[in-house]
């Protein structure tokens, strides 16, 4: 990176080589210029040269503006050394809260409105919401990670009261459909796809698709409306939300045990456009492609939601709105940068260590019962003892980068959108965090990009996340984003970074239906209460909702 002060250093001593240059081909030449003269274009030559060169210093020095957000990984990394200081005084508390993802923040909200005040909830970040936590600028609040709910189906009971509850769904109509809060549904335009050089509406290729391969997209997602339908011998649908409800059909399992791209060839579906939307699918939901996808996964991806309602619920702040929400159950009752290291089931209690980074002391909980809502990777050093495999668990990593721009560069086709992808990139596209705003215009424009990094070498992939710079980041962001639009580099002023390690748990082949997940869900101990989307094997708002009224549930029922 090139500072200004480098630059200034550079610039005078290109001056004074140029003057001295200038003059020495002047003498050689013999050209015979007028003293005063030859003093004024010297200056003027030097002065053009200068300016010149400071420009292109600003713009280079301004060139890498991107910074990492959020709080380093080194608290959570602490748990590897346990490093943590002596316990120097101890708490009771009737429940406590491992983790304040949205499973952890809903187990509160739900004990919350049980009438359940004895409780704590413990997060280890600066704020509590998991991969759906939320930032902001001076122009607008925007995402972290998850961006939007999509509509939920109708017998999501749960879901749909806590919706209502908040005044996003507004009324029930007189099919006992919900209505929702125009201002939480999508504006239009809500989707394009840049395909070809150009811009179109919707994420399903269209533009230059062939009618074979145009066939070929209709017949899959007829077949994905009939897997929508179809129910198994026990009467359950065979994909739903939450995965709990699916049927055990078990030649429908069977798809677990391949992958979303055999499944796809065994079908016929080869159209280079439906693939690369199909991929896309699976990466924005479970962070991994068609070749490590589940196909059982891929399937469920289209066909567990049976809204006919072709829309999500967002807000700028994407789910982070939704976790603010949950948060507000907490009233007080939440610590955050807390991080528990130790778990010791009893007879009559569990005592748990944790560590308070604020305070740089252990403190000693002693609870009735704990609710764990953390993932395998956390819990094989919270429950040493426990029948954990947690190299059977695969996670994402994630980068999602916030860009503010003086402007949104133009474009050929659909203009912006709140969700724009580019058909083949790297990323996911990005969204546009001032979409539901009532505002008519902005005085810079925010997008946030996203990144899911797909490989069989999850470990690999992340430790390059943390291991490379700001510097790399940004430029591996601008270059994926230059496909669509190639000036983009001269419109960007800043981009904030977030940086997710473990994403999210992703359904790879054969991990739904495999012994590891079944075994994970097996609490180890009566006073252990587990609620993760990793039990689920999908990282949705809609399992991590339900395990947390599962998990609230639970306690009731000790209580």
């Amino acid at each position: 990176m090139i500072s200004l002060r480098t630059c200034r250093k550079t610039m005078w001593r290109s001056i004074v080589w140029t003057t001295k240059s200038w003059y020495a081909i002047s003498m050689k030449n013999g050209v015979n210029i007028d003293p005063g003269r030859r003093r004024f274009l010297k200056q003027l030559g030097v002065l053009t040269l200068a300016a010149t060169f400071w420009t292109a210093c600003k713009q280079t020095a301004r060139r890498w503006v991107a910074r990492f957000s959020g709080a380093p990984a080194t608290l959570g990394h602490r748990l590897w050394v346990r490093d943590f200081p002596a316990v120097t005084r101890e708490e009771q508390v009737r429940f406590l809260i491992i983790g304040g993802g949205i499973s952890g923040l809903t187990t509160a909200m739900a004990l919350d409105k049980k009438g359940i005040q004895d409780f704590l909830l413990l997060d280890m970040d600066e704020q509590p919401g998991g991969n759906s936590r939320s930032g902001s600028n001076e122009h607008t609040a925007f995402p972290l990670g998850a961006h939007y709910l999509p509509i939920p189906n109708r017998e999501d009971e749960a879901l749909i009261q806590f919706l209502r509850y908040h005044g996003i769904v507004e009324k029930l109509d007189e099919q006992g459909n919900p209505v929702y809060q125009e201002r939480a549904l999508c504006a239009a335009p809500q989707a394009r796809l840049y395909i070809r050089g150009k811009w179109q509406e919707g994420l399903i290729p269209q533009y230059g698709v062939t009618a074979e391969n145009h066939a070929q997209i209709q017949s899959f997602f007829q077949k994905m409306e009939d897997f929508k339908a179809r129910r198994g011998a026990d009467g359950k649908y065979l994909f739903d939300i939450p995965l709990r409800k699916c049927s055990d059909d078990a030649s429908f399992q069977e798809l677990d045990q391949l992958s979303m791209a055999e499944w796809m060839q065994q079908q016929g579906f080869s159209a280079p456009e439906l693939l690369e939307h199909v991929r896309y699918c699976c990466l924005d939901d479970y962070g991994v492609g068609l070749e490590q996808v589940s196909a059982w996964a891929g399937i469920h991806y289209f066909a567990a939601r049976k809204s006919h309602q072709d829309n999500v619920l967002t807000w700028p702040e994407g789910n982070g709105y939704l976790a603010n929400l949950l948060a507000g159950h907490l009233k007080g009752r939440g610590r955050t940068q807390h991080l528990a290291y130790e778990v010791t089931p009893g007879a009559s209690e569990v005592e748990v260590k944790v560590f308070d980074e604020a305070k740089n002391e252990s403190v000693l909980i002693r609870a009735e019962k704990v609710v764990l809502a953390t993932p395998q990777y956390v819990n094989k050093y919270l429950l040493p003892k426990a029948n954990i495999q947690p190299e059977a668990f695969h996670y994402a990593p994630w980068l999602v980068a916030t860009l503010v721009l003086r402007e949104m560069p133009a474009g050929s086709g659909l203009p912006l959108c709140w969700d724009n992808v580019i058909h083949g990139a790297k990323g996911l596209g990005y969204i546009n965090a001032q979409h539901q705003s009532y505002a008519l215009q902005h005085a810079k424009q925010v997008i946030t990009y996203y990144c899911a990094f797909d490989g069989p070498d999850a470990l690999t992939l992340r430790r390059e996340l943390y291991t490379r710079d700001e510097a790399y980041w940004q430029e591996f962001v601008l270059f994926d984003l230059r496909q669509a639009h190639p000036n983009i580099n001269n419109w960007l002023e800043s981009m904030t970074i977030q940086r997710w390690g473990h994403g999210m748990i992703s359904p790879v082949k054969g991990f739904l239906s495999g012994s590891a997940l079944r075994t994970a869900r097996e609490s180890m101990h009566p006073r252990i209460i587990l609620a993760h989307t990793d039990l689920a094997g999908m990282s949705l708002f809609e399992e991590a909702f339900h395990q947390g009224i599962s998990a609230a549930d639970k306690c009731h029922d000790l209580h």
